[in-house]
């Protein structure tokens, strides 16, 4: 099992394929796993670097408290760990939350990023509010019923239906075990972005969005595209929140023309 040293923890990390990279970062409960359909269909074209998240399936969790920074500086520090030489940072829902973070802190890391749907609720606070407390009129009671994996269970089919529903028990049940990141998640500081934050990050960014999703995890999408200096925005029709596993070629196809157009020798120059 290929794990590494980062900060004050141990992560688990997958490397294959060739060509310019690309570090992805998973979202909710989910691990390196979730990002093999995307894998397969990259890595004849780029180096893909998939890992668990600290406290998710093959990582430790480590001492610091859960929070948006503390998983950017993560991510970060495996960059430098591995060698990896300005990769493009693709991430889903909190993983794009992670490189949200990641492009403003350190953006001479990356060459670009690509957020699909980052839950940013700072750039639309008055939808932001609506669905959290949507969420948590799902979440809490069932958290309080059943712990952690009850509360993914009432997490995802109301945030994630598309991806819910094509996960078999196996698949739910690595979820599920990471369940307590999610309640760690929720009980601690929001994230907060503001428009300015925003439009100071000046790297090439791909921002997608699923016109199926819930409205203001799209909004919150729309809202990002437009205020970064310099954003692609692709909407995959008939996509949920999950992107890249509900449309999973017009995902791989999108991060295929935005990667290669930012890597490019002509880029450079």
């Amino acid at each position: 099992m290929p794990t590494i040293a980062v900060r004050d923890t141990t992560t688990y990390y997958e490397q294959t394929g060739s060509g310019p990279e690309l570090l992805f970062i998973h979202g909710m409960c989910g691990d390196a796993s979730v990002w093999a359909g995307q894998v397969e269909r990259l890595r004849d074209r780029f180096t893909c670097i998939t890992y668990d998240r600290r406290g998710h399936t093959r990582s430790g969790r480590g001492s610091e408290p859960e929070s948006v920074p503390t998983h950017a500086a993560d991510a970060a520090a495996l960059i430098a760990t591995l060698g990896l030489r300005r990769p493009v940072v693709v991430g889903s829902s909190g993983g794009a939350r992670i490189a949200v973070e990641l492009a403003r802190t350190r953006p001479g890391l990356l060459a670009g990023a690509v957020f699909s749907e980052p839950p940013i609720f700072s750039l639309e606070p008055e939808a932001g509010q609506a669905f959290m407390a949507e969420v948590a009129a799902a979440v809490r009671p069932a958290a309080q019923a059943g712990g952690p994996a009850a509360a993914v269970d009432a997490f995802f089919p109301l945030v994630c239906p598309g991806l819910w529903s094509t996960v078999d028990e196996t698949g739910k049940d690595r979820y599920r075990r990471n369940g307590a990141m999610m309640l760690a998640e929720f009980a601690g500081p929001f994230y907060q972005l503001s428009t300015e934050d925003a439009a100071a990050i000046t790297l090439p960014c791909l921002v997608l969005s699923g016109t199926d999703s819930h409205p203001a995890l799209r909004a919150i999408a729309t809202t990002l595209a437009r205020v970064l200096p310099d954003a692609r925005f692709v909407e995959l029709e008939g996509s949920g929140h999950v992107t890249y596993a509900e449309r999973p070629e017009e995902f791989a196809r999108a991060v295929t023309t935005f990667a290669t157009e930012i890597t490019s020798p002509a880029a450079a120059h």
